[in-house]
């Protein structure tokens, strides 16, 4: 078996070198030479003449801002003196202590008489001028007192007895003459509280 493989081999061997006899061998076609055509060589670009620009002058110089001046001096306001000196008002010095039987002051054409009623005793001016009279009565003793006037048709008295540092006024229109003033409580009259009045023409 493996003989009659070995001799179809050799069978194949020698139809194919017989068969390689017949066919001409064929050249190889020679290699077709290139032609590089040269590109055509670049136009060398001239390089344009750069021109300097235009010759930069320097900005106008710039003169400093003008000088500035300080500001005026300011003086100062005028110096203000003190306003006159105030002087204090005139002391006023106490009037004369008036005794009651001197203390009369005249207002708006009325005549105002002081009168003061002491224990047993009644002091006021004993003379006045005509006219519409007040009369301000004020009890400095220590017991309760009255004030009534009589004379030339009038009578007047307080309706209540002032008491101890109370004060009471009577207004009297008093014409020309004498009256009676005296202190109308239990026996004061009596005991000296009573004086005689002259009014007289003014």
């Amino acid at each position: 078996m493996a003989r009659s493989s070995i001799l179809l081999s050799f069978l194949l061997i020698g139809a194919l070198t017989l068969a390689g006899c017949a066919i001409p061998m064929a050249t190889p076609a020679a290699p077709a030479e290139a032609t590089v055509t040269p590109a055509a060589p670049e136009e060398e670009e001239t390089p344009e003449e750069i021109t300097p620009t235009e010759e930069i002058t320097p900005t106008e110089e710039i003169t400093p801002t003008e000088e500035i001046t300080p500001t005026e001096e300011i003086t100062p306001t005028e110096e203000i003196t003190p306003t006159e000196e105030i002087t204090p008002t005139e002391e006023i010095t106490p009037t004369e202590t008036v005794t009651p039987t001197e203390e009369m002051t005249e207002t708006a054409g009325v005549n105002t008489v002081e009168v003061e009623l002491f224990d047993r005793e009644i002091a006021m001016p004993d003379s006045l001028p005509a006219g519409l009279t007040e009369f301000v009565v004020t009890n400095t003793g220590d017991e309760e007192h009255n004030f009534e006037i009589e004379g030339q048709g009038i009578e007047e008295v307080f309706e209540e007895d002032l008491q101890p540092g109370e004060t009471q006024t009577m207004e009297v229109e008093l014409a020309p003459g004498e009256y009676t003033v005296y202190c109308p409580v239990g026996d004061h009259q009596a005991e000296g509280m009573e004086l005689t009045l002259t009014v007289t023409e003014q």
